[in-house]
């Protein structure tokens, strides 16, 4: 049994965009995330896909838009320093990439939906190719509004050619582009204080009961200093919880 030419074509679409989304998170590693609202939520990483000692992440493909900022927490005492500028930078991406999000969402519906569907039923190559134009005159007008935003959001040229390439040779990689920019950024503060300053009080409660949870999985396969300092990490938690607990 052949597979047609076309639905080879469509499958390539579907599963470039899968493949581009995928990514490796160490344990303590996690994503505040950012959609057109106002306010950031956390977002731990699932623990079922083991790849070398990291574990595999794909976010909302639905999403492309939603922008993500990786966090990390430390076993050991972390500095009890929160750097403010980590703040406005994650502030300062989200607010410079509010319009391309609303621009993603089109390039979303037009390269997952509209062009697999126009090759689906033979559109026609008239339709295919103005559908083809569209995608790559909004993925190039993104890449000129990143390249003249580079300041605002931390960009290196070397990370704006890969960009430019992504958009010039493979449209679906394109949609991951806003996720590429806001990942791109490392903070330095550590996650667990950073967050406590820009989620609100329900979000920052659900996140340290999710890291207690990992605190406690960890204990089960960590040697025994590993587990002291695991022990010591589970009580200053608890102690940024109780507060929130009883206000």
């Amino acid at each position: 049994m052949s597979i047609s030419f076309d639905l080879l074509i469509i499958i390539g679409i579907v599963g470039f965009y899968i493949y581009d989304s995928a990514y490796l998170y160490f344990y303590n590693e996690f994503n505040i995330h950012k959609g057109l609202g106002s306010t950031f939520k956390s977002q731990l990483i699932s623990r079922q896909f083991n790849v070398f000692h990291k574990y595999l992440f794909i976010p909302n493909l639905f999403l492309s838009h939603q922008l993500l900022f990786k966090c990390a927490w430390k076993i050991e005492d972390p500095e009890p320093v929160v750097h403010t500028h980590d703040i406005v930078h994650l502030k300062n991406i989200s607010q410079t990439l509010k319009p391309l999000q609303w621009v993603n969402i089109l390039i979303f519906v037009l390269t997952i939906a509209v062009l697999p569907c126009l090759i689906a039923f033979k559109a026609g190559y008239l339709a295919v190719a103005i559908s083809l134009v569209v995608i790559y005159s909004l993925n190039l007008i993104s890449i000129l509004f990143v390249i003249v935003k580079r300041g605002k959001l931390q960009l290196s040229w070397l990370k704006i050619i890969q960009l430019l390439l992504d958009a010039l040779l493979c449209p679906p990689f394109a949609l991951n582009l806003l996720r590429k920019i806001s990942l791109n950024y490392l903070a330095k503060t550590d996650g667990i204080l950073l967050t406590a300053q820009i989620l609100n009080q329900q979000q920052y409660q659900q996140l340290l009961d999710e890291i207690l949870l990992d605190i406690q999985a960890l204990k089960i396969a960590s040697n025994e200093k590993n587990i002291a300092q695991l022990e010591l990490r589970e009580q200053q938690l608890l102690q940024l919880k109780a507060p929130l607990e009883h206000p």
